[in-house]
């Protein structure tokens, strides 16, 4: 008998028998017809290739939606070489490999299944083997140490679980394994590299990309998609065919990024330079626009006006036609906290602006070693100013989980005080801390700094040089204001539709040569800084010192919020750490908000010691209380009192007031030449309400704001009606005056 599928057939054999068969048949796929054919005479549902054994499947779109359709699939090779290959390939597309040993122990090389039943055995054994199952409990799992959680076989038996609840309580159990034992990161890399293989093999049947070194392989339709670029043939008016190109060089999209907070879409995409592959990430609705696609040449991309609809068109080709492929990643657009990851440390998500903030993002980074970074800035560490920054510095992923406000530290003093080292040696707790990378200079827009604020998310921000944006300001508070309001302002954009307001909760970071808070400073900006005045240096040897941390820097960053994570882990309560400096603080008559910050920088300073600096001391609030405000330092009602004492003694030429000569004992009589603003008789000081409305206004404060707390204070004698201003007379001098005890 001559075995044979018949003439022109390319799918796989017997696959009527597979079509009209109940899916919850075992489907065996052996090596040829005659094996096939053995098969089915023993009642067994069989199938083979077209070519026989092959490394890479050649299977129609037919054959596959058939094989889909059918949950046990078992695959009978060849006990040869090939055989192990072919065996392998159906492996990869969910098929279970027979075990010939178990079966027929004394199966001779090159024998088949074919050769099995002609050798009288019984199909029974085979019809009967039950394949052990991976029983995937808590047991299971805590039985398994790291190489273990990287193998292959685990992912594998994973995957072949058919219910998708069982699946997905499985890989949530191993998820949990991992964060035991510390390889999350390292779990989730290998569990995506073995999809990624598998995804790949399943592909090698299509036309796909073939681009040299590419991220992915993918499926392209009739495009063709190789290292001369990416075209297809079409055919011109008068039968000639000729290539319509969509890109001279390798492209193909390789990422979704899901932003797990607008549930916007963006797209990566990676191309070939001359010196390697790029990528950049960039809206859905960039790379579905002829006209906006343009806007990549800016890239590097080579788009024009010429091939733009064609490059769209491949590029829908490739998202549409590898959806289990094409990885799809959550996203978000700042870094920090997103649940319990924290990003950019975690493979759980992934950042969507960095074409946006790339050079801010691509400053966080590491270089050097964590034992490099501490051996060069623990001796450095004895010096308090030095030692708060970086405390500010490391306070600042603290601030959410411990629902604080963002807050602004300020060093500020004269020049060669080593304020500018001291703010790059706490920037490099998480980054390269040169000028123009994490350390911005502050010659920039509110709306700038601002956008890096929120793109930084729950890291701190650092701006050196504070005096040069004052300029554009009548003094520093308004710009506190905003950078400790944690949300951006409000737009619209050119539909009318309110644009999305970008937040944050961190801590900014500043140098400069005065201190931000002035006389006329209200109680919200003194209550959101906390500024030292460098009385010595804050670094001593400047030029050694930054050399030591451009070449050592980023390390610190990701070790602390690792620590972070074990602590919550673990259960242990960050918060009463914070409690107990907040309470501390609270007993010095300092303010709730500046004892909240100082606790939260208390709080970092406190977990730096204990992980990484165990030899340092720790800190003492009596050590910090010079640098924080009292509650009638920040109290804007006492400030407001004093500044118009202050002022009624600098303008008392403006007053009526009689005084006694010491010398003769006469009564000498001030009556105002030129403005008059009211009277002062011993401790008393009748002044007109509009005068000292536009006093206090002309340093920003409100005389409405004041007066209640004045009146109560006993600094304000309100009228018999109980009005804080009444009509009188003074020296025949009709007006509304309010009456001050000084």
């Amino acid at each position: 008998m001559k075995y044979k599928k018949p003439d022109g057939c390319d799918n796989l054999y017997n696959l009527d028998r597979m079509a009209a068969a109940d899916p919850s048949t075992v489907l065996y796929i052996v090596e040829g017809e005659k094996c096939a054919d053995a098969m089915t005479a023993k009642g067994f549902l069989a199938t083979s290739t077209n070519t026989g054994s092959q490394k890479n499947l050649k299977l129609s779109d037919t054959d596959r939606q058939t094989l889909e359709k059918f949950k046990r699939k078992i695959i009978i090779p060849d006990n040869d070489d090939p055989g192990v290959e072919y065996a392998k390939a159906w492996e990869r597309m969910g098929a279970k490999i027979f075990p010939w040993r178990e079966i027929w122990p004394e199966i001779q090389k090159k024998q088949d299944i074919a050769d099995y039943f002609q050798a009288g055995g019984d199909p029974e054994k085979i019809r009967g083997w039950k394949y052990p199952a991976m029983e995937f409990s808590e047991e299971f799992f805590s039985g398994m140490d790291r190489a273990d959680m990287i193998k292959t076989e685990l992912f594998a038996g994973l995957q072949a679980i058919e219910d998708p609840l069982e699946r997905q309580q499985a890989e949530s159990l191993a998820a949990f394994r991992a964060k035991e034992l510390g390889i999350s990161r390292e779990f989730t890399k290998n569990q995506k590299a073995w999809r990624a293989a598998q995804a790949q093999a399943n592909q090698d049947s299509k036309n796909c990309t073939k681009f040299s070194g590419q991220p992915l392989s993918l499926e392209c339709g009739d495009w063709i998609a190789d290292d001369g670029g990416v075209r297809k043939m079409e055919a011109s008016g008068n039968g000639d065919f000729r290539y319509q190109w969509a890109s001279p060089i390798p492209i193909l999209p390789t990422e979704i990024l899901m932003n797990q907070e607008t549930s916007m879409e963006k797209i990566r995409l990676s191309y070939y330079k001359p010196d390697g592959w790029r990528s950049c990430v960039v809206p859905r609705e960039v790379a579905a626009n002829s006209n906006k696609i343009i806007s990549l040449a800016n890239m590097g991309i080579e788009v024009n006006s010429d091939n733009a609809k064609s490059l769209v068109k491949y590029l829908a080709c490739c998202v549409a036609k590898n959806p289990a492929v094409l990885p799809r990643t959550k996203s978000i657009s700042h870094m920090g906290w997103i649940g319990d990851n924290f990003v950019p440390y975690t493979d759980e998500v992934s950042l969507d602006s960095t074409d946006e903030y790339g050079t801010l993002i691509d400053s966080v980074a590491e270089k050097g070693t964590l034992s490099g970074w501490l051996k060069a800035v623990k001796p450095l560490m004895g010096n308090l100013y030095l030692r708060l920054a970086v405390a500010a510095s490391l306070s600042a992923p603290l601030i959410k989980p411990l629902g604080a406000l963002s807050f602004a530290f300020h060093l500020w003093g004269g020049t060669g005080a080593g304020k500018t080292v001291g703010l790059m040696v706490a920037a490099s707790v998480w980054g390269n801390p040169a000028p123009g990378k994490l350390l911005q200079s502050m010659n920039n827009t509110v709306n700038f700094t601002t956008g890096c604020a929120a793109t930084l998310g729950n890291l701190p921000f650092f701006g050196d040089e504070l005096q040069t944006i004052k300029s554009k300001f009548d003094n520093y508070d308004q710009f506190i204001h905003q950078i400790t309001a944690e949300v951006s302002r409000g737009r619209m954009d050119q539909t009318g539709r309110m644009q999305m307001q970008k937040s944050w909760k961190t801590a900014f970071l500043f140098t400069g040569e005065e201190p931000i808070s002035q006389t006329t400073s209200g109680g919200g900006v003194e209550n959101r800084l906390i500024e030292i005045e460098c009385a010595h240096k804050v670094v001593e040897n400047g030029p050694e010192t930054v050399q030591a941390i451009t070449s050592q820097y980023g390390t610190l960053g990701p070790a602390y919020i690792a620590k972070l994570q074990e602590k919550k882990r673990d259960g242990i309560d960050l918060r009463s750490v914070f409690n107990d400096y907040h309470k501390r603080l609270l007993r010095m008559e300092t303010t709730e908000k500046q004892a909240m910050a100082m606790g939260i920088m208390m709080t970092a300073d406190e977990f730096f010691r204990m992980y990484f600096a165990p030899e340092l001391p720790a800190l003492k609030v009596e050590e910090v209380m010079p640098f924080l405000k009292t509650t009638r330092e920040v109290d804007t009602a006492e400030r407001a009192y004093n500044l118009v004492i202050d002022l009624v003694a600098q303008n008392n030429e403006n007053f009526f007031y009689s005084i006694k000569n010491d010398y003769n004992g006469e009564q000498y009589h001030h009556a105002p030449v030129r403005e008059v603003w009211g009277k002062i008789d011993g401790n008393h000081v009748w002044i007109i309400k509009r005068v000292l409305e536009k006093l206090l206004s002309d340093n920003g404060l409100s005389f409405r704001a004041v007066s209640k707390k004045w009146a109560a204070q006993g600094r304000l004698i309100p009228t018999k009606q109980g009005k804080f201003a009444g009509r009188k007379s003074v020296n025949g001098i009709y007006g509304y005056f309010v009456e001050l005890i000084r």
